[in-house]
């Protein structure tokens, strides 16, 4: 709604400034990115609420697999989907590491899903982060697509019972308050 007055007042700006053309650039320029972010916003809330599709993911130990029916039954779960080639992702990664190390709560399960990786190179990879939260693999990308999405990183906690109670694509600094604060009030 504020943008929206914004515009209004901006257009308004336009019409006194008719002849310079850096109003004109930067008139397109903010439509084109109010536009993509309304659409980033919809798309982040639309599964918000409704129940998790059930997925299984291949743990990198090769030791079998973690089934979130399982784990849904007794403990809240976050997952973050990630990509050792997306510096957005390495960055939600440790952030996620900080805010485990900052919520000590035993009804919490945190997984890092990688996706279209190797097993041997990932397996490396995480040796050399020296990751403490477990990470679990989905190398064709089936659960993340079950998700509504093919952006890295995307960020999920699904309530104890299976509701979707956050999802975020990309990284946000700010979104971080906003992660913290939910699994504060689930834990």
């Amino acid at each position: 709604m504020i943008s929206l007055m914004h515009l209004g007042k901006f257009l308004r700006t336009m019409t006194i400034y008719k002849s310079n053309r850096f109003n004109y650039i930067f008139f397109f320029y903010f439509l084109i990115n109010f536009q993509l972010n309304a659409n980033i916003v919809q798309n982040n809330s639309v599964l918000i609420g409704t129940d998790s599709p059930p997925f299984s993911l291949q743990r990198i130990d090769g030791s079998g697999y973690i089934h979130s029916r399982d784990i849904l039954m007794d403990h809240n779960m976050v997952l973050v989907f990630f990509s050792s080639k997306n510096n957005q992702s390495l960055k939600t990664v440790s952030d996620l590491h900080q805010i485990k190390a900052g919520i000590k709560s035993t009804n919490v399960q945190y997984y890092l899903v990688n996706i279209f990786e190797d097993k041997d190179f990932l397996k490396s990879f995480v040796n050399e982060k020296v990751y403490t939260i477990p990470v679990v693999m989905d190398q064709y990308g089936i659960a993340l697509k079950m998700f509504n999405s093919e952006v890295v990183p995307l960020t999920i906690v699904i309530n104890k019972g299976g509701k979707i109670g956050y999802y975020r694509e990309g990284h946000s600094d700010v979104e971080l308050l906003n992660l913290i604060t939910h699994i504060r009030s689930i834990e």
